[in-house]
């Protein structure tokens, strides 16, 4: 789904934000025509599961490191496309992690997003089951106008009523 939404055929350099096993990683360089993806996540036993877990294949392709999602050490402007997988829901500041995205991200560059919203995180047996940060809760307009405020404007969303978005969103130059 998210690659029908793609502005792009391709995505030379990209970053995947709490990348786990790393599977996304891989769906990024089969799907997304990534020449190279740096793929992060902020607890460094799932980057070596990942390591060890990469196919030769890809080997070249995908780099693992250790990183929260809120201070990523990497430079301005760096990459053309941005992907959370069910992430930044995880954050404990999700407003934090937007502007750092942002931040990384080239001018005309895509960010990628698939996220629960508030009214999923807040029912009864998701928090009977799971354990997310208070932090990291957001419905769709908080989530929309934290992207604007941040330069980066939906393009393309896909709202499963107020439970799930997946969409992709542009960063504008700062004029626009």
């Amino acid at each position: 789904m998210l690659r029908k939404m793609a502005g792009s055929v391709k995505y030379p350099l990209c970053l995947e934000i709490g990348c786990g096993r790393g599977i996304g990683a891989e769906v990024i360089v089969r799907q997304f025509g990534a020449e190279k993806v740096i793929a992060t996540d902020v607890d460094p036993d799932q980057i070596e599961r990942a390591k060890i877990l990469l196919k030769p294949e890809y080997r070249e392709r995908i780099e693992f490191k250790a990183a929260d999602t809120m201070s990523l050490d990497e430079p301005d402007e760096k990459f053309d496309a941005v992907f959370s997988f069910g992430v930044i829901h995880h954050t404990e500041d999700w407003r934090k992690a937007i502007k750092e995205i942002s931040r990384v991200l080239k001018h005309g560059g895509e960010l990628f997003f698939e996220e629960p919203l508030r009214a999923f995180m807040d029912n009864l047996l998701v928090r009977a089951f799971t354990r997310h940060p208070e932090g990291g809760r957001f419905d769709y307009e908080e989530f929309e106008d934290e992207l604007l405020k941040n330069n980066i404007r939906i393009t393309c969303i896909k709202r499963l009523g107020n439970i799930a978005i997946f969409g992709t969103g542009k960063k504008l130059k700062p004029s626009q």
